[in-house]
């Protein structure tokens, strides 16, 4: 990455913490999905009495569990059911939202702002430029992903402490998810985005289109939680290969087809 790349990656995450329509979606569902509803889970495990409804609404997950899952108590199964595999599948909602946000203001914010065709006389081929543009939106998409990593942890070791005697955050699934699944999400996400971004007039219009990308994974907290499949580890691996084989191939055809008249 030359000078022009890093001055065009500052630029852009300057512009990102410059806009409360695009950071604060950023602070606020995170804070929802890894402290809140974490939260109210282990409120609820806490207050309840009796655990049989709760086992009920999750029997279609709880049917599928290995083995060694029926050595723990009503609440401990509750927490740990959820943990390693409702959590999972839902936390990946927070990349491809930062991805979706940040990216449909990438060349989208340059267009509204009449800086794009300022942006094509700097000596930087369309190719370093697509990548800046990406780094540029990977970077605050990746940190706020790793801060609700954090977050969520602090939250779920406090329900450890009190039902488990221990911490249980994190575990290897979890190291997986955030250390190899999580990226290739990511940059699918932008990817996908900044392609949307390119070809549209406002960044509402990028950011409605782009937001489809979420779909899938909506999909897959459904599968989680009735049971449909189980996100196991081997999966998660396999999962990122072939979400970065897709990362490589879409980076490649956008850089290809995507010429300066175009983008203007």
């Amino acid at each position: 990455m030359n000078r022009k790349g890093l001055a065009i990656i500052k630029k852009d995450i300057k512009d990102i913490f410059s806009s409360k329509q695009i950071y604060m979606p950023m602070i606020i569902v995170p804070l929802l999905m890894v402290v809140l509803i974490p939260s109210l889970m282990l409120i609820g495990v806490s207050l309840s009495f009796d655990m049989s409804d709760i086992l009920k609404d999750m029997k279609g997950l709880l049917n599928k569990l290995p083995y060694d899952y029926g050595v723990l108590t009503a609440e401990q199964l509750i927490i740990k059911a959820s943990i390693d595999y409702i959590f999972p599948s839902f936390f990946l909602i927070i990349p491809i939202m930062c991805s979706s946000i940040l990216g449909a203001s990438s060349f989208v914010g340059e267009r509204e702002h009449k800086t794009l065709e300022t942006l094509f006389y700097t000596p930087i081929t369309l190719k370093e430029l697509f990548v800046s543009k990406v780094l540029g939106v990977f970077i605050p998409s990746y940190a706020t992903t790793l801060i609700s990593f954090i977050a969520f942890g602090l939250v779920v070791n406090i329900g450890g402490l009190k039902f488990f005697r221990g911490i249980i955050f994190p575990n290897i699934k979890w190291i997986i998810l955030i250390g190899y699944l999580v990226p290739a999400i990511t940059l699918l996400g932008l990817t996908f985005t900044v392609l949307v971004s390119a070809k549209s007039k406002t960044f509402q219009d990028a950011q409605q289109v782009s937001g489809l990308i979420i779909i899938p994974i909506i999909l897959l907290v459904v599968g989680q939680m009735t049971g449909v499949f189980l996100l196991t580890n081997f999966i998660l691996v396999v999962l990122g290969t072939i979400i970065y084989l897709i990362d490589y191939i879409l980076f490649n055809k956008l850089t290809t087809n995507f010429k300066y008249e175009k983008l203007i």
